[in-house]
């Protein structure tokens, strides 16, 4: 007996069904949690000799509950990072950690335009290598990586950030507060946060947490109808203008 295999074409992006079995069977609780797609990516102009390597490559990928691709199904994701819509500016840098398959960091690297950036970090091996050919942009950079990734960049070094899972793997009190700190770090004062779990009593711990370091504005997001994902958002306080000025002019004349 023979199966029915669908071709679905997204944004020039072809996808081939590997089973006959659909993606909400698939992912059903009887179901074997997995959907696999054959994936062939379109030559981008103006970069004909690269782009014929990607797309004669191609890659396979699997879409599961954690790992979750736009163009074929819901993708929590996007809609957390669409709350810093009216937030993120262009020419403004901003990181998006846990990124995901990148359906929400290419959104960011729209809304800040090429005289922005955004750098997309995930854990994932193949959602970086997918999301580096399916949104492609000069000003967009997937890292494979977590939160040491960070540890070269300067205080304030973002103007945004969307984080997803922060406290996957810290599961103690210590390793809580050193994620959300290095977090607040590299947030530019005025800056915000959004914090994205699957969890709702992670929300708490972020709002707690949050609330200790002097965040404003701090605002519950979601749940996300489908799998129930919460987050919220969070300022970063302006410094008064002239405290680092005056600090400094007492300095020179001691």
């Amino acid at each position: 007996m023979g199966f029915s295999r669908r071709r679905i074409v997204v944004g020039g992006v072809v996808y081939r069904e590997l089973s006959g079995v659909s993606l909400r069977r698939a992912l059903s609780e009887t179901g074997p949690g997995v959907k696999e797609y054959a994936v062939r990516f379109p030559i981008p102009v103006g970069d004909l000799e690269g782009a014929q390597h990607a797309h004669r490559d191609g890659m396979q990928i699997r879409f599961t509950h954690r790992r979750r691709y736009a163009d074929l199904g819901h993708d929590p994701r996007v809609q957390f990072v669409r709350a810093l819509r009216g937030v993120v500016r262009p020419g403004d840098r901003v990181l998006d950690l846990g990124c995901g398959t990148g359906a929400g960091s290419a959104e960011l690297a729209h809304w800040v335009g090429p005289s922005g950036g955004v750098i997309a970090i995930n854990r994932d091996g193949e959602s970086i290598r997918y999301a580096r050919q399916r949104y492609r942009a000069n000003h967009l950079a997937y890292e494979l990586g977590w939160l040491d990734t960070l540890s070269g960049e300067l205080d304030g070094a973002f103007r945004a950030a969307v984080v997803f899972d922060l406290f996957r793997d810290a599961p103690d009190d210590p390793s809580r507060s050193r994620a959300i700190t290095e977090i607040w770090r590299v947030i530019a004062d005025g800056g915000s946060v959004v914090l994205v779990s699957t969890d709702e009593m992670d929300c708490e711990a972020y709002e707690r947490r949050l609330a200790g370091l002097g965040a404003e504005g701090m605002t519950r997001l979601g749940p996300d109808p489908v799998l129930g994902w919460v987050g919220m958002m969070a300022g970063k306080p302006e410094k008064p203008k002239g405290t680092r000025d005056s600090q400094d002019s007492d300095g020179a004349g001691a």
